[in-house]
């Protein structure tokens, strides 16, 4: 059964449909929430208030979006809510874009340094817009265009938030220098 299908069920009341809504998104929807505030206990308030937010509101998904990105919105609008009204400083793009390095890509940096423990340390010391961008592009696998319904903002600064998100958190990861012939 589909997303569209068990929102259906879900908005004449099929407590069924709404568990099987739930067991499908929850961990993706408790990963990303925990990622946006910081903590276990306000992302499981966030995600429980999600699912309210669903329950009660089905009826009103307008089908412009997938029902996944319909959830994500709500979430985001749950941790945000948690976050007592301080939402992180917006820079002008003027001071987020950073000019490219002669250095390899931010990618090839990040794929040769691969420690899980480096990568989650480097994780922390992103601006919070930042890990809400690879959450939702990598951990959630969506795509920009989802991405961009999510956080309401244009697929544009989705790709210009990405490239700068990667290029920090290739800053951040410790570089290891080998000594060839050893």
């Amino acid at each position: 059964m589909t997303d569209l299908e068990l929102l259906r069920l879900v908005s004449r009341g099929d407590e069924h449909a709404f568990e099987a809504l739930y067991a499908r998104h929850a961990a993706a929807l408790l990963a990303y929430a925990e990622g946006l505030l910081g903590e276990r206990g306000p992302a499981e308030e966030a995600l429980q208030e999600t699912f309210i937010a669903v329950w009660r509101g089905a009826d009103s998904f307008e089908e412009r979006s997938l029902v996944r990105t319909w959830l994500f919105g709500i979430c985001r609008r749950q941790a945000l809510k948690r976050m007592r009204g301080h939402l992180p400083a917006l820079r002008p793009l003027d001071d987020a874009l950073d000019l490219p390095s002669p250095e390899p890509g931010p990618q090839a940096v990040a794929l040769a340094r691969a420690d899980a423990a480096a990568v989650a340390a480097a994780l922390g010391t992103l601006a919070p817009l930042h890990r809400e961008v690879l959450d939702l592009a990598f951990a959630a696998e969506m795509s920009h265009a989802e991405i961009a319904e999510v956080l309401g903002i244009p697929v544009g600064t989705v790709k210009s938030r990405l490239f700068n998100a990667r290029a920090a958190l290739a800053r951040a990861l410790p570089v290891v220098v080998e000594e060839a012939g050893r």
